[in-house]
């Protein structure tokens, strides 16, 4: 499965949510930076069929009642870019920043906006990468795979690309 997700806007991660027609700059309080959150889903490709005595085991099933692990990874960076830190923080935050939550919440500062690319998904496993633009115009990339477990994540190991 691919899905990329667009996290955009000026101060993305500290404004009010406009959607496009809905309020002009005048309208808002002085100094509410606006953004947008856009998800788009990207290709998806399915893999290669074998035949069904070459896997005697069938795939893993994610339990009903638990989230798909992508899902809670796209959930994470939306609750950031719309200044829900708490949500971030509670879908994993906690466990993946080695920070107060203070410090975690400042972290997100001067971030204009990420699009987050999600390929693959394998078990708990979402590999993905990131493109970060920083509020002063510089880019940078990311990539990594984050772990989810019970709806939430509980580790995380990225690097700048």
């Amino acid at each position: 499965m691919a899905m990329v997700v667009a996290l955009v806007g000026v101060s993305a991660l500290f404004g009010v949510v406009q959607p496009p027609g809905t309020a002009s700059a005048a309208s808002r309080a002085p100094g509410t930076p606006a953004h947008a959150v856009a998800a788009v889903p990207g290709p998806v490709v399915a893999p290669p069929r074998t035949p069904a005595a070459a896997s005697p085991q069938a795939a893993p099933v994610q339990p009903q009642d638990q989230p798909d692990p992508a899902d809670v990874v796209v959930s994470y960076f939306v609750a950031l870019n719309e200044n829900q830190f708490e949500a971030a923080w509670a879908l994993g935050g906690k466990n993946i920043s080695g920070q107060t939550y203070e410090s975690f919440a400042a972290s997100y500062f001067g971030t204009d906006h990420n699009v987050l690319s999600v390929v693959p998904v394998v078990g708990n496993d979402v590999t993905l990468t990131l493109e970060v633009t920083e509020s002063n115009g510089s880019h940078h990339r990311e990539a990594g795979t984050y772990t989810v477990q019970d709806g939430v994540i509980v580790s995380a190991r990225t690097h700048r690309i």
